[in-house]
């Protein structure tokens, strides 16, 4: 039986809900890097990308004029705007900085020395935050309790508050005249502003709210009956929490604590406020561009975006098995 809408002379069975992809739908996702290449003078992947949109189109189930594709088209051309002004800056950088200078300025000893500050105190603030945002993920997905709405409100605070009032306000409290950091500087000689600490605790500020998010999400994806059941045959709580709740959600947690590391490790605001020094990658990249301009600074931009994209298609991946699961 024929899906409704399917193209006319082809008994193609569709399940329910379910639409073939349309040549408009190949024409959005690659002429937006047609004309990338196009702006950056890379001439012939623009025409091998530009072959392959149309030949993809053509080809494509539902390639044939109907009389509702105005609108359709109109969307179409708004959403490879929407495509081409995130990529064009990002295909800029990657594809106008010659691999040799990326490759030395990965080299450059004080690179090295601020992306290992920067991996390690982001890694850190991830373990801080997986360790304290797993059990409030798991209170809020399990128990309904007056507040619930406020907590989870306060836990999304830190997105939607500029970074470097972030900054300050850490700064009040950890700083060396903060309501914790004066006593601990002056009793344990513990000093967590300008220091390796003062870093950590910005990016735990700031990435707390997606370990805690994604491990809410994930719990609310397991039946609690399951763990009834093994506590039902001899599990204590905590068992059941480790030997089934765990295991059952371990890509929800991996996909947050992944995203919890990538927001720290692209912040700068915070970071800049409570601990300038010792530099993080994002600091350094700053006084670069200040004392150096923008021309110098591409490189190590360009460093940074590739370790993005690399953050970026791993979390993409986990995402993916995730899906696959549910």
């Amino acid at each position: 039986m024929e899906s409704e809408g399917a193209p006319e002379g082809q008994g193609i069975s569709l399940p329910a809900g379910v639409s073939p992809v349309s040549g408009l739908t190949w024409l959005l996702v690659f002429v937006p890097f047609v004309a990338v290449f196009l702006l950056i003078g890379r001439y012939t992947m623009a025409g091998v990308v530009a072959l392959v949109a149309v030949s993809s189109a053509m080809q494509a189930r539902r390639w044939r004029r109907r009389k509702n594709d105005g609108p359709l088209i109109g969307f179409s051309i708004f959403g490879a705007l929407l495509i081409l002004f995130i990529v064009l800056p990002i295909l800029n950088l990657l594809f106008t900085t010659a691999p040799a200078r990326i490759l030395a300025t990965a080299r450059d000893q004080t690179v090295e020395a601020a992306l290992l500050i920067t991996v390690s105190s982001a890694g850190v603030a991830t373990l801080v935050s997986l360790a304290f945002g797993i059990p409030l993920g798991y209170v809020l997905a399990r128990e309904r309790f007056a507040g619930k709405a406020m907590v989870e409100a306060i836990v999304d605070m830190p997105v939607v508050i500029p970074h470097t009032i972030a900054g300050i306000a850490l700064l009040f409290i950890f700083g060396r005249a903060g309501i914790l950091g004066a006593p601990l500087k002056a009793h344990f000689n513990v000093l967590l502003s300008d220091s390796y600490w003062g870093i950590v605790l910005a990016m735990l500020f700031v990435g707390l709210p997606f370990v805690v998010n994604h491990c809410r999400d994930g719990f609310l994806k397991v039946d609690p009956r399951m763990e009834y059941v093994a506590r039902s045959l001899g599990a204590t709580w905590l068992e059941a929490f480790f030997r089934v709740t765990i295991p059952l959600t371990w890509r929800a947690l991996l996909s947050g604590a992944i995203m919890t590391w990538a927001r720290a490790i692209s912040e700068f605001g915070s970071v800049a406020i409570i601990a300038y020094y010792p530099k993080t990658i994002n600091t350094l990249l700053f006084e670069w561009y200040n004392f150096f301009g923008y021309t110098y600074t591409k490189p190590l931009a360009t460093l940074l975006l590739l370790i993005a994209l690399a953050i970026f298609v791993s979390l993409r991946a986990v995402a993916a098995l995730e899906r696959a699961q549910y």
